[in-house]
């Protein structure tokens, strides 16, 4: 996983997504960026279609939320940073915030 983020010059992986009972969920196209300098990123890649990377990527989302049954509106993201292999999802679930390291 990290290597396939490594060989495309990413060091940073973004997932966006959203979901909710009865429609579950949609991930937006995926952001690959990479630092320049010390922290200003730049984009690598954004793509929407699936490869074996962007099925790895997408995972923390479908291994927490399933088909979304039974939740409220959750919005988010899933962000990868190769630095420090640390995998953390953010967002809202409902009005109320929330961000959980899955590393």
């Amino acid at each position: 996983m990290w290597d396939g983020l490594e060989r495309r010059g990413a060091t940073v992986a973004v997932v966006a997504f959203s979901g909710r009972a009865g429609q579950g969920g949609r991930i937006e196209p995926i952001r690959l960026s990479r630092h320049d300098g010390e922290q200003d990123l730049v984009d690598v890649d954004r793509w929407m279609y699936r490869d074996e990377l962007a099925f790895a990527l997408e995972a923390p989302v479908w291994d927490r939320y399933g088909t979304f049954a039974g939740h409220p509106l959750i919005r988010g993201t899933v962000t990868w940073t190769t630095a420090d292999r640390r995998v953390v999802i953010a967002g809202r679930r409902g009005s109320e915030p929330f961000e959980e390291d899955v590393s």
